[in-house]
Order: C-alpha cells, then sequence, then structure tokens
C-alpha cells in the first residue's frame, strides 16, 4: 500500500504539471486528479521489463478497492460538515432520483431488447437475452458482469461468452462515460447550466490564464483551509476534525455490519436451499433478503455515521467543535485519491467476441445514457441540481459510481450541490433490483427465454414510458408548489 500510495503522489505531481503548462487542460476543465489516473493507466498497460510490470500489477490490484473505500469516507463527511436538507424537500428530491435510476436502468435493458430484436437476432445466432448486455455491463460494472457469465452460461440461454461480453461491456462503459462526461460537462459549462451556481466558478477565467509561478506567488485572496477548534497542546486541530471523520466512517461500518449479521440470523431458521444449476444459484441467492441488504453499498452507512455523529455532538452542545472547511479539505482529498486509483485501474484488456452485434449494443446504450443525461434529467430531477445529480447517474450507468463521482468533482469540486446526498438516499430504492440486483439475474432466466422477444421488448419499453410520464409530472407539480410558496412568501423574497 506504501509503494502504491507513492505512485498516486507521483501521478498527482505529473497532473499538475501537465495541467499547469498546457492551457487546452484548463480550457476543458480537466483537473490534475484526471490527467494523473490517465497517466497511471497508460503506465500500467505498457509492456515494460519483468519488474517494472510486476510493480505495475502490484499497484494495480491495491489501487482496486481504494474508490469503494474512498467514497464511503466522502459520504462519511457529507451530513458531519453540513445539516441535512428538511425532511419534506428530501423525501421528494429522493424520491425523483430514485425514480431516475429505474427510467435509466430499465431504459437499458429495454433499448437493448430492441435492438437485439431489429438489428442482431436478423444476422447473428444469439439468445434473446443478448440485449441485457448492456445493462449488466453499464449499469451492473464488472461485478455483475461475473456473476452474470454464470447467468448466461444456463441451459435456457446457452451464451458461453457471456461472461468476456460483459466484462468487455463494463470496461467500454468506464472508457466512454469519464471520456463523454467530460464532453458533456464543456457544453454544459458554456451554455451556463453550471457556471453561476457555486463560488468556485467564479475563479475558472482567472485559473486559465494561470502559470507555473503562481505556486510561489502570494497567498492574498485564497480561501481559508479550515479553523482550529480545539487547543493544539490537547491535539492537533486538523487531527480532531480526522478523528471525527473516522468514527463516522466507523459506525457506517458497525451499521452495515448490524444489518447484515441480523437478517442473516433471521434467515438461518428458515432454509433457503440451492439448486444445482448455477444460474438459478445466482437468482436464489439476490432474493434473499441478507442480499438486499448486502446490495446496499457501504456509502449509505457511512452517511447515516455522519448524521449521528453530528446530532450526538448537537445534543451535548459540542457541535461547533465540527469545523466544516477542514472536514470538505479532508473529503476533497478523498475525491482526489479516488478519482486517481479509479481511472488507473480500469481495464482494457477484455477479450472480444461477438464484436458487430456488441458494437451496436454499445452504440444504443450509450445514445441512451447520453439522452438521459441531457434531456431527461432537466425533466424529471430537481431543477437545482438537475446536471450535477445527472452527472452521477451518468457514471453510474455508463460503469461505477465512482466514475459519477470522478464527473460530479468537475463541476461541483466542494459537493456543495446536495446531488452526492440525494444519490446516497436514493440508492435503496434501485441497488437490490436493478443493475445487477435480483431483477438483473431473474429477467434472463425468467422472462427472456420464456417470452417472445417483441412482447418483453414492447412491455419493457412501455414501462419505461410511464416511469417517464411519472417522473416529469411529479417535477412539475413540485415545481408548481415551489412557486406557489415564493409567491405566498413575499416578504422573504423582499428580505432576499
Amino acid at each position: 500500500m506504501i509503494s502504491a500510495f507513492i505512485f498516486v503522489a507521483v501521478l498527482l505531481v505529473l497532473g499538475i504539471g501537465l495541467r499547469l503548462s498546457f492551457s487546452i487542460f484548463r480550457w476543458l476543465y480537466i483537473p490534475a486528479s484526471v490527467l494523473a489516473g490517465m497517466i497511471g493507466l497508460l503506465i500500467t498497460q505498457m509492456d515494460f521489463s519483468g519488474t517494472v510490470n510486476s510493480h505495475a500489477t502490484a499497484w494495480v490490484e491495491t489501487l482496486k478497492g481504494w474508490p469503494g473505500f474512498l467514497i464511503a469516507v466522502i459520504f462519511a463527511g457529507m451530513l458531519l460538515e453540513r445539516k441535512p436538507a428538511p425532511w419534506r424537500k428530501s423525501i421528494s428530491r429522493v424520491g425523483r432520483q430514485g425514480l431516475m435510476v429505474w427510467v435509466i436502468v430499465l431504459g437499458e435493458t429495454a433499448i437493448g431488447l430492441i435492438a437485439t430484436l431489429l438489428l442482431i437476432k436478423p444476422f447473428f445466432d444469439v439468445p434473446h437475452s443478448f440485449g441485457s448486455l448492456i445493462e449488466t455491463g453499464f449499469a451492473g460494472g464488472h461485478g455483475t458482469a461475473a456473476a452474470m457469465g454464470q447467468v448466461f452460461n444456463h441451459p435456457t440461454i446457452q451464451l458461453e461468452s457471456g461472461l468476456d461480453l460483459g466484462i468487455l461491456m463494463a470496461t467500454c462503459g468506464l472508457l466512454y462515460g469519464l471520456i463523454s462526461g467530460i464532453f458533456w460537462i464543456n457544453i454544459a459549462v458554456r451554455r451556463g447550466w453550471i457556471e453561476p451556481k457555486y463560488s468556485h466558478r467564479k475563479n475558472v477565467e482567472s485559473e486559465k490564464h494561470r502559470s507555473t509561478k503562481e505556486l510561489s506567488s502570494a497567498p492574498a485572496g485564497r480561501p481559508i483551509l479550515g479553523y482550529a477548534r480545539i487547543g493544539k497542546e490537547t491535539i492537533d486541530p486538523l487531527l480532531l476534525q480526522v478523528v471525527w471523520l473516522a468514527i463516522a466512517f466507523g459506525i457506517g461500518l458497525g451499521l452495515q455490519s448490524l444489518v447484515t449479521s441480523s437478517i442473516g440470523f433471521i434467515e438461518n431458521f428458515g432454509d433457503v436451499g440451492t439448486t444445482a444449476v448455477k444460474g438459478e444459484e445466482q437468482l436464489s441467492q439476490r432474493l434473499t433478503l441478507e442480499s438486499i441488504a448486502g446490495s446496499f453499498p457501504l456509502f449509505i452507512y457511512t452517511l447515516f455515521g455522519g448524521w449521528i455523529v453530528r446530532t450526538t455532538l448537537n445534543l451535548l452542545g459540542r457541535e461547533s467543535v465540527i469545523d466544516r472547511d477542514t472536514i470538505n479539505r479532508l473529503t476533497s482529498t478523498a475525491m482526489d485519491i479516488l478519482i486517481v486509483a479509479a481511472i488507473t485501474t480500469l481495464n482494457i484488456t477484455a477479450v472480444s467476441t461477438f464484436i458487430i452485434p456488441f458494437a451496436i449494443l454499445f452504440i444504443f446504450g450509450a445514445a441512451w445514457t447520453g439522452f438521459c443525461l441531457m434531456v431527461l434529467a432537466r425533466r424529471m430531477l430537481p431543477v437545482e441540481h438537475w446536471f450535477e445529480l445527472g452527472l452521477i447517474n451518468y457514471g453510474m450507468s455508463t460503469g461505477t459510481t465512482a466514475t459519477g463521482f470522478v464527473l460530479l468533482r468537475l463541476v461541483d469540486p466542494e459537493l456543495e450541490s446536495g446531488a452526492a446526498e440525494d444519490y446516497a438516499l436514493a440508492a435503496p430504492l434501485s441497488s437490490p433490483f436493478i443493475g445487477g440486483g435480483m431483477i438483473t439475474v431473474a429477467m434472463p432466466l425468467l422472462v427472456l427465454e420464456r417470452v417472445p422477444l417483441p412482447v418483453t421488448a414492447i412491455t419493457v419499453a412501455m414501462l419505461v414510458a410511464v416511469l417517464v410520464g411519472i417522473g416529469q409530472r411529479w417535477n412539475r407539480r413540485t415545481m408548481s408548489s415551489q412557486n406557489l410558496e415564493t409567491t405566498n412568501n413575499p416578504i422573504d423574497n423582499t428580505h432576499q
């Protein structure tokens, strides 16, 4: 781990040098952490001598586990550094976000089935379940692709290369999501969708003209990194904030262990049983309460861990010992390291088969995710941060949540928008079911190979259309009620 951390540090120095030396990177709003990750990916993929390759392989294996851990650290600090939004408004935002995830993921399934029906099956001998590869690789990621490999090998499906295709789809989705996400961000910035919202954007234009000389310039006008909340003779003030963050993270770990072990204990009273066929075993495993609870990522629990720490200190009259600026700096540091680790460990060596039908699915999936970000997100997500929340969904729907936060970091480095909290709170509404959950596994086994493909494709497409209609109406009603509240409170508007 020490050598991997030094490797990341060197990559970050190289990334800083590139950003300060070439104005194109500042013009494209590409931070040093993204450049560092790209350099790391290039290094880990190059064919060096045996010693260098062995070190690179060891670094990649170490860094692979960092994104999930670092996301949990970031979420531990969210409600620790700020008070949560009022529950009434929060429930509405979380509900719309949860609905949006269902639209995106079910839409990937629908468009994959339609592409298979119209463009692939007339020319290639593939099972109906071939169309589910978009959801398997894009929304599910590499872990889901590995599990679905057993499902695709089921006697009713017989897609022996399903594992390879799923891994390839996940890998291509990661690369596509990152590159295309930066492209969409540049469009959004130039259209003014995100520029006026956050204080850090005020310095964007001046940052474009910075040079390496400013590394040693006077600190006038630069933001304060934090304030001491305790005397240094007692404990270093920075370490105190690390302690609060660590306790919030530890509470999250404890909550996750408590929930999963409690449900596992309850289920031990019954005999779930397994089947002899591996594909059906994957389905039975995902239908247990323990697997549903276990599908909730750690960052959901650490989010509540931060809330528990803040609430406890508030009840004790000691909330002032939390320094928001310092916690924010710590989580921002975790975000930068996460970006480097996530990009460096991208796997681009997957074996490609069925290249033409695979390419058709990939193009359809890419078009759908872009449509969801640029069109549906604006109409379904909260107006105050629709693009920021859409970026997290975009990363999730093309690879991993870590990719989504890489993109969010480009437009909201301080995580001020509230999009990250909405995403985390809405995750339980979808993660046990779609994008690698029980519905993902059940569809090929119980539906796709047993029901005519046109019927399934049309049914899922109609369901997506209905959900889109509900989401748009929900969003309009929420905006109307907010406008009505504003109209009924003219005094507040005057003071503002």
